[in-house]
């Protein structure tokens, strides 16, 4: 599948203005935005995938994405209106201002970032570990809340295990706190949305 990164889209931007940060509710990830911030006018539509990092991209619309949204621990992506996706992988800053309708997953562990949904967030599955996350209206099929490493908090992990498959949950066992044990493969499994190709 096609990825667009914020180099691939800077033809389509713009550098980000004084009065662009107004519009960021979040006074800490108002903060992280400076001169590697880019701004999209109106809505983007993307097919393929959407990878923020090492900068920020500022999106004045919906965004609507057929593939995956990602952000690392360098990456910030503020959505003004509505954002719409098959997956959402979160490990930088997020923010959206609308919904966040993902027909897929929404996995947020990674202790860095911070995501914001001031709208309603709906998705087949929400797992939300160590990730400062905060939205008001959540909507999934199956969740789990987890301490990283620790113990799954909220969700029923068969539920998860049955909507992500045998082998995908045995990697993900160790980050939801479940199982003690090293899954076979390779240890970073869990981090990213490999694991998910089912949902």
């Amino acid at each position: 599948m096609n990825e667009q990164t914020l180099q691939s889209l800077k033809p389509k931007l713009r550098p980000v203005k004084d009065e662009d940060l107004e519009q960021i509710g979040d006074e800490d990830i108002a903060g992280v935005l400076g001169d590697d911030s880019w701004v999209h006018e109106g809505d983007l539509v993307i097919e393929g995938d959407l990878s923020v990092t090492e900068g920020a991209l500022l999106v004045l619309g919906d965004l609507t994405v057929s593939g995956e949204v990602t952000t690392d621990e360098t990456g910030t992506l503020a959505v003004m209106g509505q954002l719409k996706a098959h997956h959402l992988y979160l490990e930088g800053n997020l923010e959206v201002h609308g919904d966040a309708t993902l027909s897929g997953v929404v996995y947020g562990f990674y202790e860095a970032g911070i995501s914001r949904v001031y709208g309603k967030t709906t998705a087949k599955l929400g797992l939300i570990g160590n990730h400062d996350w905060s939205c008001d209206s959540e909507h999934y099929e199956v969740s789990g809340r987890f301490s990283n490493f620790h113990k799954l908090m909220e969700g029923d992990p068969e539920a998860i295990r049955k909507l992500v498959g045998d082998k995908e949950f045995a990697q993900l066992a160790r980050m939801l706190g479940v199982s003690k044990e090293e899954a076979e493969g390779s240890s970073n499994s869990a981090w990213g949305l490999s694991l998910f190709h089912r949902v």
